[in-house]
């Protein structure tokens, strides 16, 4: 995100008062990948992985995730086609993100979205713990009780129904290594946020909590992620700052800098002394590498993957047709009804309006 600001932008958590809660009301789960393909990776007892056979696969499976998970479950936060499918092709594209792969939580999301026909699947996928409904409108939140611990909910008047009738837009942050918090329990707080361990009482600039990364900002707000989620599973302070290991056997020496191999294609890092690349072509596109010096703390080489310049959000083309998703700053159009959605229109959260396909009525 322009550096960390691409990452920090769309972090979010809140838990709601009894006034304005977030009640469960029907559980249901999603078809997994492997109900769908027993051949499927991961599907035979092995390691779990959601590795495309090729860049062009890993785009599709990546588009079709986000535009179904941003038409369905709101544009808020990650969940904005543009924004989401950056961590969706990490996720889905192992050659080009050899090193930070998905884990855990966060690849139980992305397996479960990979598999959906439904609106009702990706809330499933959203809410794992149980669908859940809004009783008032005007305010993003967090659950009140233990369930759905992950989930920033969208409850924006417009589209609020009585608990038991359909489920609550939101956003799971465990997509990003994430959970949701918030600065107190007032229900008309708009402050919820995917957060670090700290959530919104973080006091150090950053360190390791256990194997989660807390990286404060000046409003106390931790931006960090649970290392468990990703890589190499752990927070690590061995290297240049306190940040996620990745999953790598080769040594350079620890550094905050992210440097762009020749033609600006690959991004290498190094900040825990292991070495790391991404392909910035399968995000942001050829020659979209940008030299990040001295990083701040949680810096990883998919941050210096950017069209300086370029777009800054998603919109709906001329004609409303098609959406232009915006990843990192390249515009990609996407035709919606191609993936058995609706056309693009703007969407109302609680955020703002976002331009979005839209879900089938």
């Amino acid at each position: 995100m322009e550096k960390r600001a691409w990452l920090m932008a769309s972090f979010g958590l809140v838990i709601v008062s009894a006034i304005a809660c977030v009640d469960l009301f029907h559980s249901t789960n999603a078809p997994t990948l492997c109900d769908l393909d027993a051949s499927a990776p991961g599907c035979d007892g092995a390691v779990p992985t959601l590795c495309a056979a090729d860049a062009g696969v890993a785009q599709s499976m990546a588009l079709r995730a986000c535009a179904w998970l941003s038409a369905c479950e709101h544009p808020v936060g990650q969940n904005a086609t543009g924004a989401c499918m950056v961590d969706a092709i990490l996720a889905f594209d192992c050659v080009a993100n050899p090193n930070r792969q998905p884990k855990a939580k966060a690849l139980a999301f992305w397996r479960c979205m990979q598999a959906v026909t439904t609106c009702r699947d990706v809330a499933a996928c959203v809410m794992p713990d149980g669908i859940a409904g809004c009783t008032s409108g005007g305010y993003i939140g967090c659950t009140q009780g233990p369930q759905n611990p992950d989930t920033r909910f969208d409850c924006v008047a417009p589209t609020v129904t009585d608990a038991g009738t359909e489920p609550a837009p939101g956003e799971n942050c465990a997509m990003h290594g994430q959970t949701c918090d918030s600065l107190d329990r007032d229900a008309s707080n708009h402050g919820a946020l995917c957060v670090g361990p700290y959530g919104h009482t973080c006091t150090t600039s950053a360190g390791c909590d256990m194997n989660s990364l807390s990286v404060c900002d000046d409003a106390g707000i931790d931006h960090g992620v649970d290392c468990t989620q990703f890589g190499g599973a752990m927070c690590t302070f061995a290297g240049a700052s306190p940040a996620c290991s990745p999953e790598s056997t080769t040594s350079l020496p620890a550094s905050n800098d992210v440097t762009c191999t020749p033609g600006n294609v690959q991004a290498i890092g190094s900040v825990t002394g292991q070495k790391e690349t991404i392909d910035c072509t399968a995000i942001s596109g050829s020659g979209t590498c940008n030299p990040i010096e001295g990083g701040a703390p949680g810096t990883v080489p998919s941050d210096a993957c950017y069209v300086d310049g370029g777009c800054t959000g998603d919109t709906c083309d001329g004609d409303g047709g098609s959406l232009v998703a915006c990843i990192r700053g390249r515009s990609l159009v996407v035709d919606c009804t191609a993936l058995g959605l609706e056309t693009c229109n703007p969407i109302a959260t609680e955020e703002g309006t976002v331009a979005s396909c839209n879900p089938l009525q």
